[in-house]
């Protein structure tokens, strides 16, 4: 199982769309086409992805505001993602219990439990992606990749 945060999630659903997106979408205008193509690469099959419903919720509250000729597209993309997405219900008080609420907030912290029994956690959150590291999470961080292939 890979575990897909929200940025990545939204990465991924935009490159999907149209790869042009990616640059003009303010929540991915940093992100690259080759950094959703590696993203392609490390997920293999969306089969493979969960999401916890929380993620759902933050994407659809950004992209279900495009509009024009990307609004449906969007609907089409989403539903398919979500028929072959897997997705796993934590309660937000294991979130709130958590040693890293104050930190990271509830999302996140959710996406730490649900981490462990991951063999993948996908984020571009630099401090998401430390403090999972530090919690023997593997991550692949969108960011760190990119900043490793410029090197």
């Amino acid at each position: 199982m890979i575990l897909i945060d929200s940025n990545s999630l939204i990465l991924l659903i935009l490159g999907l769309i149209n790869q042009d997106l990616i640059a003009k979408h303010k929540t991915t205008s940093i992100y690259t086409k080759k950094d959703f193509e590696d993203l392609l690469i490390v997920i293999k099959d969306f089969s493979n992805l969960v999401v916890l419903p929380n993620i759902w919720t933050e994407v659809d509250n950004l992209l279900n505001r495009l509009s024009g000729n990307y609004k449906w597209p969007y609907i089409e993309k989403v539903k398919a993602l979500v028929s072959q997405i897997s997705e796993q219900y934590l309660e937000s008080e294991l979130g709130i219990n958590s040693d890293h609420f104050i930190t990271v907030g509830l999302t996140d912290s959710l996406i730490l439990e649900l981490g462990k029994k991951c063999d993948l956690l996908i984020t571009a959150d630099s401090s998401l992606s430390d403090i999972a590291i530090a919690n023997g999470i593997k991550v692949y961080d969108i960011v760190r990749k990119r900043n490793e292939d410029f090197n």
